[in-house]
């Protein structure tokens, strides 16, 4: 494997790092600039709705660009922004500052470079290695930043932000070498890619994330309710989403080399059943020891989505070899509109049948992915 890889995978980390350090200096940030808590949670939300609206058709305006002069100049926007960010002097400035950074990050796309540096037989495994970059980032880089806001204050986590994305933007100007688009582009790429299994895979990508953040988004709470822990310990729990993370790239990075159509409906079956398990859960009374069935359903769950993820990009990559910068844009943006919808719909069912059943919604999701999913990875 082209140890270059690594620089992609940094670029993710950097990127992925930068965009949610300060969530968990959250409620400081609020109190800081006199807004409410839930007022503040819109920066997450704003970041991540501009980068659904605006990754595909960026993507397509700028396909046809060098990926590594796209990518420097992506990172280096981003850091600057962070910077700006912490320098901000109230939240109107704070909020215009993070919509403008989930604009900027739509340029950077380190999947399609690595797709582009990797032989065809390696392609899944380096896009697997890129993807690494988002684990490490919500395992290692984020929990840092939450340590170096805690320490020095919130603005310091856009410091930090900023200071790792220049980095990596350095790291790839030296250490890539050009790398034309072999892309289309223009304001048809997004019309070509409108097609049956492109669209399948899609919506599997979409129903998996909006299946899991049905929970995913109430883990807290869910906690709580399942084994009476609260405050700190929960995070110990929240520690097992790193880890699925992390067996889930090693797993689906294998699989792509490998072939593997077979296993995304199988991990589509996986996620539905982690997620059936929590209503059966939390059908007793709270009890400490149900932590370990308990992380057991994070993990599973964890592990499905982010081995679907190597294998997703691949086959999405192979289906529009000449539009890859759109397609993987557009199955970011499935994500985060999962992760919205998911967060919305668990909401919902919260509301309506309590806390219990928002894993029966997700499971039900799950399912119906598990049918896309079949579709989608069919042969060719």
């Amino acid at each position: 494997m082209d140890r270059r890889i690594w620089l992609l995978t940094f670029a993710q980390f950097a990127a992925a790092t930068g965009a949610y350090a300060f969530t968990g200096l959250l409620a400081r940030l609020a109190d800081d600039l006199g807004v409410s808590l839930a007022t503040a949670g819109q920066l997450s939300a704003a970041y991540a709705l501009t980068y659904a609206l605006a990754g595909p058709p960026a993507a397509a305006l700028t396909a046809r660009l060098d990926r590594r002069d796209l990518l420097v100049a992506g990172l280096a926007l981003v850091g600057v922004l962070n910077l700006a960010t912490a320098a901000a002097p109230d939240f109107a400035t704070v909020l215009a500052l993070r919509i403008a950074a989930g604009a900027a990050v739509t340029l950077v796309l380190p999947g399609v470079a690595a797709s582009m540096l990797a032989p065809v037989d390696q392609r899944a495994k380096a896009m697997a290695m890129v993807l690494a970059g988002l684990t490490l980032a919500f395992s290692f880089g984020i929990p840092l930043g939450t340590v170096i806001g805690g320490g020095f204050g919130w603005r310091a986590c856009f410091v930090f932000g900023g200071v790792i994305a220049l980095a990596a933007a350095v790291a790839v100007r030296l250490g890539l070498p050009p790398l034309p688009s072999t892309d289309r582009g223009g304001a048809g790429s997004a019309a070509r890619l409108l097609r049956g299994p492109i669209l399948l895979a899609l919506a599997t990508n979409a129903l998996a994330f909006t299946g899991l953040f049905c929970i995913a988004a109430y883990l807290g709470p869910i906690v709580t309710a399942a084994t009476g822990i609260e405050g700190g310990g929960i995070g110990a729990i929240q520690l097992f989403i790193g880890l699925g993370s992390i067996a889930g790239i090693l797993l689906g990075g294998r699989a792509a080399m490998a072939g593997g159509r077979g296993l995304p409906p199988a991990l589509m079956a996986l996620l539905a059943v982690a997620l059936a398990g929590y209503p059966v859960l939390l059908a007793f009374p709270a009890a400490s020891w149900h932590a370990a069935p308990l992380a057991l359903l994070v993990f599973l769950g964890s592990t499905s989505l982010f081995a679907l993820a190597p294998l997703m990009q691949a086959r999405l990559v192979a289906l529009a070899p000449e539009d890859r910068a759109v397609a993987l844009a557009l199955s970011g943006a499935m994500a985060l509109a999962g992760q919205g919808l998911g967060a919305a719909l668990g909401g919902a069912v919260i509301a309506s049948a309590g806390l219990a059943w928002t894993g029966a919604a997700g499971a039900l999701l799950a399912l119906a992915g598990v049918v896309a999913a079949r579709a989608a990875f069919r042969a060719p």
